[in-house]
């Protein structure tokens, strides 16, 4: 998948596990990469700027003279997030706004949000779930995501900047988190082969849409290298997983028993999660890893 103008200046804002992938797969593209980072890290040929995105002089830093900004930037998951719903919303909505300013000043031509396919859609979604959906998330993080998607279209209406709102799927891949909250697979892993137990909410048969995070780094450089207007897209894989499935493919490849840590199903959790992929496929060529190969890898990249 490669867009159809010549590569630019790209900020992306957020080296965390997916904005570190996307600003390395950017430079390798040819595109002139400047990041934000809240701590030091080394990627080369990648000029990073160490601050907060919640600091509007430091995005503004980073965004100076940009041609794309990608916002990758996020604090509280998905599962801590109706423990303290204002201060989730302060931190996390505070910094795409700055952003969003930064990018009209700095007369970028256009703005990625990676919102959450997962979340902001709610249980009722039909499945597979379109982008005409209606928004009914049940989680504060949901919630947030779907008002960040607002801000980014007002902004891009009036400030005269294309947009790719990204609802995507659960990504997984190489520099996957190994602990917390979020990134089944990462953490499943890690705590399988320390013969750690594996939490599992539910009885296991909860279904997610998994997508790689080398395929949503490509799908961000394509549409950023094609603005068109404000478009709203899922990025998914087009299939779903149960987690017991995950667990038992990873346990599989390590050659262990799993032991589990069974919990109760929480409130927030959809029981299924797949989204249409349709519309994205209409745009480009998109041919999208399957997660099970990640599975039976024991030791990933």
């Amino acid at each position: 998948m490669t867009g159809s103008a010549a590569p630019g200046h790209l900020a992306v804002i957020g080296l965390g596990f997916i904005g570190r992938r996307i600003a390395r797969t950017a430079r390798a593209g040819g595109w002139d990469v400047t990041a934000l980072s809240r701590r030091h890290v080394a990627l080369p040929g990648v000029r990073v700027i160490e601050g907060d995105a919640a600091d509007p002089l430091a995005v503004a830093q980073a965004t100076e003279g940009t041609t794309w900004v990608v916002f990758a930037a996020g604090t509280t998951k998905p599962a801590e997030s109706d423990q303290d719903p204002l201060t989730h919303a302060v931190h996390n909505l505070a910094p795409v706004l700055s952003a969003l300013e930064a990018t009209a000043a700095a007369g970028a031509r256009g703005f990625t949000f990676l919102s959450s396919g997962g979340t902001v859609y709610g249980p009722s979604a039909p499945v597979p779930t379109p982008e005409d959906t209606p928004l009914w998330p049940i989680s504060s993080y949901g919630v947030m995501k779907a008002a960040a998607e607002q801000y980014v279209a007002m902004h891009a209406h009036h400030d005269g900047f294309a947009a790719d709102i990204l609802r995507c799927a659960n990504v997984f891949g190489p520099g996957e988190p190994t602990s917390g909250s979020q990134g089944l697979i990462g953490i499943a892993r890690a705590r399988l082969r320390a013969g750690e137990p594996v939490v599992m909410f539910g009885d296991g048969s909860a279904r997610r849409d998994y997508l790689h995070v080398d395929d949503l780094a490509e799908v961000v450089l394509a549409l950023a290298g094609r603005p068109d207007g404000i478009r709203v897209l899922n990025v998914g894989s087009g299939t779903t997983t149960s987690v017991a499935e995950i667990i038992s493919g990873l346990a599989s490849a390590l050659g262990v028993e799993p032991v589990i840590d069974r919990r109760p199903a929480r409130e927030s959790d959809s029981p299924v999660a797949e989204l249409d992929i349709s519309r994205l496929r209409e745009l480009l060529d998109f041919r999208p890893r399957s997660a099970d190969d990640w599975l039976a890898t024991v030791d990933p990249e």
